[in-house]
């Protein structure tokens, strides 16, 4: 593209994965071409379920229920949200995310919950029984993002500690496993803000380029909850150390960014205050500064919602959501596909959608 033409995103095509009361999609591209999806089925962004997948062979274009990754655990009162994410080699595909025992009177922050990941060495046809990755952390965790796995070998498998009420997100934390995932012997802080006034939900990870790696979160005030300007991180020693949290400059919440080369991002964020629905921005780093140079939605939730003046707690709000969760990968075509969940006649479900770049 030559200096006088704008950036652009256009969308190719959308469509519906998953109609089952499901959210919180993750999407893969296997080496040949197939695209796997999981998605947790029952109960929406309440997770009342377990974890399914979807496969698509032709491009996204359709895609066929394969089965079950992790079911409900109804003796031990389980549920579970798993994303996926493949090695750099494709041969390994990971479950990742949390298993979470039931309580029905807990709200966010409350109760029990463990990360686990499930793990396929044959293109996602039979996965592997549950494993615990153990932190050193005795309070819930709030997982968003599948592992992911480094050009150097390693895998990173983020979480952010609900450590108590009024510190909900005050640090979000890596596992780092140098065998595949058969042992996770430590623990990186991504996000954690000096002053102790901030807290950030919602972690998605990226790999920039070897070695360089981004974290965005939506970030939040401790003592109430409420939306600040997103935040990211970077990481410039493979995920050993992390810089102080930088603002992004966009209000949203869940925020995902997906490398383009040369400092460039494709950007994806909820807004759900003002013109509700799901933004997709090209961004450019010139520094600590992003600068966006193409802004259009990725998703109309075609609904107006104001902000509550005398909000006491963000929590609130969190039960009131209707779409989430957009993330998105790079395909062998060059195109892109992203995903995320909304409410449609009633119930939870999951849309795709192809994206070209130009820029």
């Amino acid at each position: 593209m030559d200096g006088n033409t704008k950036p652009t995103i256009e969308i190719l095509d959308t469509g519906l994965i998953d109609h089952r009361d499901s959210a919180f999609p993750q999407a893969v591209q296997l080496s040949n071409g197939d695209l796997l999806c999981s998605f947790n089925v029952c109960g929406g962004p309440n997770v009342s379920g377990g974890t399914d997948w979807a496969r698509s062979t032709n491009g996204g274009k359709t895609w066929d229920l394969q089965g079950t990754i992790l079911p409900k655990d109804i003796s031990l009162e389980t549920t579970n949200a798993l994303k996926l994410s493949i090695s750099k080699d494709g041969g390994t595909i990971f479950a990742y995310g949390s298993r979470h025992y039931r309580d029905k009177r807990s709200r966010f922050g409350e109760g029990r919950n463990e990360p686990i990941v499930c793990i396929s060495n044959d293109g996602g046809n039979n996965w592997g029984g549950p494993k615990v990755i153990e932190l050193p952390f005795d309070c819930p965790l709030e997982i968003s993002h599948g592992i992911l796995p480094l050009s150097s070998g390693k895998l990173l498998a983020p979480a952010a500690l609900l450590t108590s009420p009024d510190k909900l997100g005050d640090r979000v934390v890596a596992a780092v496993s140098f065998d595949g995932g058969k042992s996770w012997p430590e623990v990186v802080t991504l996000f954690e803000d000096p002053l102790g006034h901030n807290g950030y939900f919602e972690q998605k990870l990226a790999e920039i380029s070897t070695g360089k790696l981004i974290a965005t979160s939506w970030t939040v005030t401790l003592s109430d909850v409420k939306d600040l300007e997103n935040s990211y991180v970077i990481s410039n020693d493979d995920g050993r150390s992390w810089s102080l949290p930088i603002k992004t400059g966009i209000f949203g919440q869940t925020m995902t960014p997906i490398p383009l080369g040369a400092d460039r991002f494709l950007v994806l964020y909820n807004r759900r205050y003002g013109s509700q629905g799901i933004v997709m921005v090209l961004v450019e780093a010139k520094g600590q500064k992003w600068e966006v140079v193409f802004e259009d939605l990725l998703y109309d939730a075609m609904t107006e919602k104001d902000k509550p003046e005398n909000m006491l707690s963000g929590v609130e709000e969190f039960y009131g959501f209707e779409f989430g969760f957009p993330t998105a990968i790079r395909l062998l075509d060059g195109n892109l596909l992203a995903t995320h969940w909304m409410k449609k006649d009633g119930k939870f479900g999951i849309m795709w959608t192809k994206l070209r770049i130009g820029w």
